[in-house]
């Protein structure tokens, strides 16, 4: 529950920090009106430190599903049945190796939810949270990247209103690139979040009851306690 409840605490926090160059165009038209730089740099100052308070949640998370993930990858070994062939060490090792994490934590979830939810096929739910997961991450960094770009241009010296404007511009033009980047990660997220619970129950479910992970097939050994 606590995984699920930051990663939507995360995507929130992502969908109201989209909504910022709102916020900054309108505190840049009133730089513009009033030819007043202290309220480029407000805007600028919370932009930053709102971002900052954003890495906190965001990480947190970000430890909790790899918590989550390599919690539900063990309790696999407890099913009889269970035909996943990853350790659960790639659980942790699957976010953090170079080129690995681009494939490993899909796999590992798919199968995590396929042994728990008694599926024969992958869900449809592990691609879209991967799927939206990486688009998240590629066209954000596009985005950021962009983005910065765009603000080292901005004048440094404010002498008039075509100055102010200039900010005005950079604020209009980053609005649609981070309302994008936050739609794929709400989808992401609320994927994510499907699945957590769903396969923590699902495994909740078969723990109190003792039974296999996937229906018995004939021939298949059985396990008595």
């Amino acid at each position: 529950m606590a995984a699920a409840i930051l990663v939507g605490l995360v995507v929130l926090l992502d969908v109201l920090l989209a909504f910022w160059p709102l916020v900054g165009g309108a505190m840049a038209e009133r730089a513009k009106r009033e030819l007043d730089p202290d309220v480029i740099n407000a805007a600028s100052l919370v932009e930053a430190l709102a971002q900052l308070a954003y890495l906190v949640p965001f990480a947190a998370a970000g430890v909790l599903v790899i918590v989550w993930g390599y919690r539900a990858r063990a309790n696999l070994d407890a099913f009889p049945g269970a035909t996943t062939t990853l350790g659960k060490g790639w659980a942790i090792a699957g976010w953090l190796v170079p080129i690995a994490n681009l494939f490993m934590p899909a796999r590992l979830m798919a199968g995590i939810a396929r042994d728990s939810l008694w599926r024969s096929t992958t869900p449809a739910l592990v691609r879209i949270w991967f799927g939206g997961w990486l688009l998240y991450l590629f066209v954000g960094q596009a985005a950021t990247l962009d983005d910065t770009g765009n603000w080292e241009a901005l004048p440094t010296e404010l002498a008039d209103e075509s100055d102010y404007q200039a900010y005005v511009d950079y604020y209009s033009a980053a609005t649609g690139p981070n309302l994008l980047v936050a739609l794929l990660g709400a989808v992401a997220g609320a994927a994510l979040i499907l699945l957590i619970t769903r396969v923590s129950a699902a495994q909740e479910t078969r723990i109190g009851r003792g039974t296999q992970a996937a229906p018995v097939m004939p021939g298949m050994p059985m396990t008595t306690a």
